[in-house]
């Protein structure tokens, strides 16, 4: 090849590279942005909040190739983009890298919540006891070696049958206080509680009360009495996606790069996809509003926590965060983590957040039990 050839086309694949960089970079910031926009105003605007962390990585790659090939000038376009979103990055992926020294007070007076969507104890094997029992054992001999004072479980369906099993009273036994009521959401807790009765949390925020419809939204609220303190605890599980199982091994030939063949039927499955995933986020956006009306009546000490069916900086999440909720992962977490670990759909989707007089210090994401999600366990203390 001729000189100048190959100097012509290192100058186009340079422009080409600047012109990638340039667009992903606007990309990004309008995803770390975009779940300030209503679910109901944009239908790109909530699925651009779920690319953000794999923006980010793309975004990170970039810069280190420009870095590598010593493009000083084109790797300050994607640093400038990294430092516009900010505010998301350091959500999506925070760096508390020093763990929390207890003082002798805080060591006694500390308490630990863990809250897991079990998906019921993993109760997919009907007909097979001796599957069923150990799914359901070693869920349950995780929660137990927790040792949480507060225990807030989702999707926590059992049969008489499983009530009745061993490992369950091993549960009962560590939690007196204990309730297993509407649809599934759990408290097993070790301080006494009163439930907060409120017609709002119980008759529907979105849809019917119809124990039929397997999509509902779920919320409970307990006020929990740690040892000198009330601490008003909500169990939330917004609306499911609804996706089928064709609906999720689209997504999964489509992360695999398996649709190339299937022009018509990938376009046709990725309309239903998105259809699906903005009538849940729309709906996500009407419970958290309804929820964040509740939050407001509450007293000063609250923790929201459970499967938010949504990811950082959506809408939902900002707008249950408000003013003056800490994410406890934000707050003393490290990096970027996933909750949800079927079909490839690897999002963080269930969230501790709190206000008030505690402060979280610890938080770990374990990968235990039998669930299709991980479990959270935060440690708080008291701030005085």
């Amino acid at each position: 090849m001729q000189p100048e050839k190959k100097t012509y086309l290192r100058h186009m694949l340079k422009i080409v590279a600047i012109v990638f960089t340039v667009v992903l970079s606007v990309v990004m910031i309008y995803a770390a942005y975009s779940g300030t926009t209503p679910p109901e105003k944009s239908k790109l605007a909530p699925v651009a909040v779920l690319a953000f962390p794999f923006l980010l990585a793309m975004e990170v790659m970039v810069g280190l190739v420009w870095l590598i090939v010593r493009r000083w000038r084109c790797s300050l376009i994607v640093w400038v983009a990294i430092l516009i979103s900010w505010p998301s990055v350091s959500v999506v992926s925070p760096f508390n890298m020093f763990p929390h020294t207890f003082t002798p007070q805080q060591d006694s007076t500390k308490f630990k919540v863990l809250t897991f969507n079990v998906a019921n104890f993993n109760l997919a094997y009907y007909g097979d006891k001796d599957r069923e029992f150990k799914a359901g054992q070693a869920t349950a001999r995780y929660i137990l070696a927790q040792d949480a004072d507060v225990v807030l479980l989702q999707e926590a369906s059992l049969s008489a049958d499983f009530n009745n099993l061993a490992f369950m009273d091993s549960l009962k036994k560590v939690y007196p206080y204990r309730d297993h009521g509407y649809h599934d959401q759990v408290i097993l807790s070790k301080h006494p509680y009163q439930p907060v009765v409120d017609d709002s949390i119980k008759n529907g925020f979105a849809s019917p009360d119809d124990p039929l419809n397997n999509y509902h939204f779920y919320a409970r609220a307990f006020d929990v009495l740690i040892p000198g303190h009330k601490v008003r605890f909500f169990n939330l599980h917004l609306h499911s996606l609804s996706l089928s199982s064709d609906d999720r091994q689209f997504y999964v030939d489509l992360t695999k790069l398996k649709t190339k063949d299937k022009s018509e039927a990938t376009k046709k499955a990725g309309m239903t996809l998105l259809t699906k995933l903005n009538k849940a986020f729309r709906q996500h956006a009407k419970e958290a509003t309804l929820l964040r009306q509740i939050i407001n009546q509450s007293d000063a000490n609250v923790i929201v926590c459970g499967d938010f069916n949504d990811v950082p900086m959506s809408y939902a999440y900002r707008k249950i965060m408000g003013n003056d909720m800490t994410d406890a992962w934000v707050k003393c977490g490290f990096g970027p983590t996933t909750t949800f670990n079927s079909n490839r759909l690897f999002f963080k989707i269930d969230h501790v957040l709190y206000r008030g007089d505690m402060e979280a210090v610890e938080i770990h994401r374990d990968k235990e039990g039998s669930s299709d999600h991980y479990p959270l366990v935060t440690t708080f203390v008291w701030k005085r």
